[in-house]
């Protein structure tokens, strides 16, 4: 082969090597971007002669090889903007229109006209497992994550629950009950109901006490009397029945569903409604029910649930962000903009739905993993590899020029 080509194979090489370590270094502020390095190896003769007598034939470029190091952190304030804290974790991405899926480390993720989560606002969409009436079931399909900015509808109430506590101590009344007569009962508890138009309607519980750990209740909606009951407590002030607090129902007269059922409960938060002496007292108050409620923003937890807010205070779960795993990451093929797809040396992509490991961190971004510094060192020995080749490459023009002119 000679000492001239030999000198070029070194030459190319370095060439190579200062080429890998440039685009290094240009990429060192791109979001998601992994270095890489190039790996060379010697040539030897193919004859068989023995290692004796074998001089080379120079060095061949064998692999690039990519490096997917987790790179550091920057935190943005934008919800859209995910970081994979699994070092062997991708994002999976599906382009719209020609249907390739790709696999990426930069979460910088945008919602286009639509409500797709786009890598940088093009046809690329962010994969996930898609949510059917707010559940990620273990059999959820996979496919483009879309947030819809429209209202949420209202839901009826059908359960009113109250957790309170009514003091035995408490006088017995002895005229009988009217609402609007304070000495005809002990206590009022009171919590709104929402009919199927989003209206809201108040529910007042009163409790008059009865005597031997017992209470009577009534009923009213929006000052009309629905019915009525009674609250029963054992020796020790716990609750032990109720009767009369379900299949309750009412006219909204608003144009919503009617009748509107629903039932009381005496038991709420952490705890049931008592009977202790003391004071009256309601710990909690709540109802099942809820009106429309408008878009105001999403959420995105860290098992990678993506849930939309609404100003009812209602949320929905969209759907969970895919992630992929592959046995050998270093087998991907590099498609540009920080994205890859699978080839037979990476192995295929890995996902469960059942994954949950905390892995995905919102509001920030992945930075690029390259080493200015050690990079500007790999720069000097490429450099001076590349000028020692050719310094041998001119001595042996010079040895040739002189045999020349022999």
């Amino acid at each position: 082969m000679g000492i001239g080509n030999i000198a070029n194979t070194g030459m190319r090489a370095a060439m190579t090597e200062m080429e890998v370590i440039s685009n290094n270094i240009s990429n060192a502020n791109t979001i998601g971007f992994k270095s890489s390095s190039a790996n060379f190896a010697d040539i030897y003769p193919s004859s068989s002669g023995g290692g004796n007598s074998q001089a080379g034939l120079g060095v061949n470029l064998v692999s690039i090889q990519q490096n997917f190091k987790s790179g550091g952190s920057e935190n943005t304030g934008n919800p859209f903007d995910l970081q994979l804290k699994n070092p062997n974790g991708f994002f999976v991405l599906k382009d719209g229109n020609s249907g390739q899926v790709s696999y990426t480390r930069a979460g910088h993720f945008t919602p286009d006209k639509d409500g797709y989560l786009t890598a940088g606002g093009g046809a690329t969409r962010l994969q996930g497992y898609l949510a059917t009436a707010g559940v990620v079931g273990s059999g959820a399909s996979v496919g483009d994550l879309q947030i819809s900015r429209a209202p949420r509808n209202a839901t009826a109430t059908s359960t009113v629950e109250f957790n309170l506590n009514l003091d035995p101590n408490s006088d017995v009344p002895s005229a009988a009950f009217d609402s609007s007569d304070v000495t005809t009962y002990n206590y009022k508890s009171s919590e709104t109901a929402i009919d199927s138009l989003g209206n809201e309607h108040t529910v007042d519980v009163y409790f008059i006490n009865a005597g031997s750990n017992d209470w009577d209740t009534e009923i009213e909606v929006d000052g009309t009397n629905i019915g009525s009951g009674t609250v029963s407590f054992n020796s020790n002030g716990v609750l032990t029945g109720t009767t009369g607090m379900t299949a309750l129902s009412f006219a909204p007269g608003t144009g919503a569903t009617t009748p509107q059922s629903f039932d009381i409960s005496l038991s709420t938060g952490n705890g049931s409604t008592t009977q202790f002496s003391g004071s009256f007292e309601t710990r909690d108050h709540t109802n099942d029910g809820y009106g429309i409620g408008n878009f105001i923003g999403v959420q995105i937890d860290s098992d990678g649930y993506v849930t939309s807010i609404y100003s009812n205070k209602e949320q929905a779960v969209i759907g969970k962000i895919a992630v992929a795993e592959f046995a050998s990451p270093s087998g991907l093929s590099n498609i540009g903009n920080m994205s890859w797809v699978e080839t037979g040396d990476s192995g295929s992509a890995q996902m469960n739905v059942d994954n949950s490991d905390g892995s995905i961190a919102s509001e920030q971004l992945e930075l690029s993993n390259v080493d200015l510094t050690q990079e500007m060192i790999n720069l000097i020995g490429a450099q001076h590899n590349f000028q020692a080749n050719a310094q041998v490459e001119q001595a042996f023009n010079e040895v040739m020029q002189t045999i020349i002119k022999i």
